[in-house]
């Protein structure tokens, strides 16, 4: 019998250090709460960009959800901070970056795709969705360019916002 694509093995998530930007303080405990109810042990908080890149750096996490509008620093700023290959020791162009949103206009999926967004998802977060996003970003390989600003997630790729899926179907 084999595993369902979408079920891990529980030390998969056990390992995992996952750092959340969000500036709303609900969002940020509902995301620590569905990341912990998955066996994350690791998760780290931050409640802007500027935040976020000073985690990042300081806790190397092997994923980053975040927000993407969110004040001084919004999540694509940070994400193109954190791929741009001239920022030495701070770059990390392999880690996966999942952007959460309530904006699913085609316009924001494609800036964030271009900052260099691994996934896009819509909000209301389920928690299904979220589940699926890690394992996909965590296991499924992405191709990276490098050119002079930037190195990561391809920005031609086709990004397509993940969105909830209806109750019924």
């Amino acid at each position: 019998m084999t595993e369902e694509p979408t079920k891990a093995a529980p030390e998969f998530f056990h390992r995992l250090k996952v750092l959340v930007v969000e500036d709303s303080a609900e969002m940020r405990r509902l995301l620590d709460a569905l990341l912990r109810s998955m066996g994350i042990e690791h998760v780290i908080l931050a409640q802007d960009g500027e935040g976020g890149l000073a985690a990042f750096a300081a806790e190397r996490p092997d994923i980053i959800i975040t927000d993407g509008s969110m004040k001084p620093m919004d999540g694509y700023e940070m994400t193109r901070r954190i791929r741009a290959s001239d920022r030495g020791a701070d770059a990390n162009p392999d880690v996966p970056i999942l952007m959460i949103s309530g904006h699913v206009d085609r316009a924001f999926v494609t800036h964030a795709r271009d900052q260099g967004v691994t996934d896009y998802l819509v909000k209301p977060l389920l928690a299904d969705m979220l589940y699926k996003a890690i394992i996909a970003a965590t296991s499924t390989p992405i191709h990276f360019v490098e050119k002079p600003g930037y190195r990561g997630p391809s920005p031609r790729r086709s990004l397509d916002a993940r969105l909830p899926e209806p109750p019924f179907r």
